[in-house]
């Protein structure tokens, strides 16, 4: 009688299947996990100020701009 060879194929497969073990099981203390990842945009907001007293936002550096509450168009400086 021959006796069929283990599979050896079969067992890693079943391996990825099972749950990771507990944390106090690893040797090293650290955990690997696998994530999806995701994307954020960063914006930056200028806070302008006119010589009037008003401010307000604007998410772009203009180099002119005209104040909304005395109409004056004035020049923007850092």
């Amino acid at each position: 009688m021959v006796s069929s060879p283990p599979k050896a194929a079969s067992a890693p497969a079943a391996h990825v299947a099972q749950s990771p073990p507990p944390i106090a099981a690893l040797e090293s203390g650290i955990v690997v996990r696998e994530e999806e990842l995701g994307s954020v945009k960063a914006q930056r907001l200028y806070k302008m100020r006119c010589e009037c007293g008003r401010s307000w936002f604007e998410l772009e550096l203009p180099t002119l701009v005209e104040c909304p509450a005395c109409k004056k168009l004035c020049l923007v400086t850092a």
